[in-house]
């Protein structure tokens, strides 16, 4: 709102200060607006969702500008991973940490960091060819202390948010994440205890998510919301959802029709399994173990078509089991 970006105590008042008096990309784009038509120069080549549009970039700074400043609410990261660096081209935002547990082997670039269009190599910018997407890598212990911030939820190009050991995140996450069109993965494990709240709808509706992994993070306030909206174009087919989240297991899950691996063990699930359970046509890996489910068994898991690995232990569940698991041949 204008109250926040006028108030200079507040991550929004900072960032556009800094946008507008620091960041020398942004401001060289703005001192060269077109007096006829009102728009800033186009980027080199863009992002591909995003487009080439100077106005692009600059919100796209002023963004992670907000996240920067709103997750160093109490004191700076410990790495400042070129965040703000006025000067860089934001997909030059990362330091390179190397360890043996990231998908690109023993380098990992953490912070932001980019890649092509053409063949995905990574980028450091736009400036010779176009950019696929982006991705938001901060799996270090990093001190990320603060709340997410609402503008994260318009990196609109951003394919992977991954947030690792930060015991001083603060807050759920924000219901803008329905607006990252190109998301493609969510990663957040061993955060803080103040972190965590209701999984935004709006982030389980988007088209092209396939993977969402939450666990092992100290808050105890997860959980998964009462009603979504499942569109027949969903692509998840992976949900990890481990230690502390509780509530109930909602039946839209079972409208995932993509699913492959639906993960909630060691939670504190209450109540019945869902009977739609057993429309899980593409799931392979069911595990639910370790919650306060109750009541009887489903008939409907005997239905799941291609199921291989299905765990149920460490429960309150009662009665026999449904002759229909009988059809379970894998």
């Amino acid at each position: 709102s204008l109250n926040l970006l006028e108030d200079e105590a507040t991550p929004q008042g900072k960032a556009i200060r800094w946008i507008v008096c620091d960041d020398s990309i942004s401001v060289q784009l703005l001192e060269n607006q077109d007096p006829a038509t009102g728009n800033l120069p186009k980027q080199k080549h863009g992002f591909r969702l995003g487009g080439d549009a100077g106005e692009a970039q600059v919100i796209r700074r002023y963004i992670l500008a907000v996240f920067s400043y709103s997750t160093s609410k109490v004191s700076p990261w410990n790495d400042s991973l070129n965040f703000l660096s006025a000067d860089l081209h934001e997909c030059n935002w990362h330091k390179n940490y190397t360890r043996s547990n990231f998908p690109f082997g023993d380098f990992d670039p953490v912070g932001v960091s980019c890649q092509d269009e053409l063949d995905g190599n990574m980028l450091l910018d736009d400036y010779q060819y176009p950019v696929e997407f982006m991705m938001v890598n901060i799996r270090i212990a990093n001190d990320l202390n603060g709340p997410l911030p609402t503008e994260i939820g318009y990196l609109m190009d951003c394919r992977s948010l991954m947030l690792e050991n930060h015991l001083r995140l603060t807050g759920p996450l924000p219901q803008t994440m329905g607006n990252m069109a190109g998301l493609f993965s969510v990663a957040l494990l061993l955060n803080g205890p103040k972190f965590g709240g209701e999984l935004p709808s709006s982030l389980l509706r988007l088209k092209y998510l396939n993977t969402i992994q939450i666990q092992d993070n100290l808050g105890k306030n997860w959980s998964l919301p009462a009603n979504v909206q499942v569109g027949d174009d969903t692509r998840l087919e992976q949900i990890v959802l481990r230690n502390n989240f509780a509530g109930i297991i909602p039946s839209w899950i079972a409208k995932l029709k993509q699913l492959q691996t639906l993960d909630l063990s060691m939670n504190n699930f209450q109540g019945a399994i869902p009977e739609a359970i057993g429309d899980l046509s593409s799931v392979k890996y069911l595990n639910l173990l370790g919650n306060n489910l109750t009541g009887a068994l489903p008939s409907s898991l005997g239905m799941l078509p291609v199921i291989e690995v299905l765990i149920l232990g460490n429960n309150a569940l009662q009665g026999e089991l449904p002759a229909s698991i009988g059809n379970l041949r894998t």
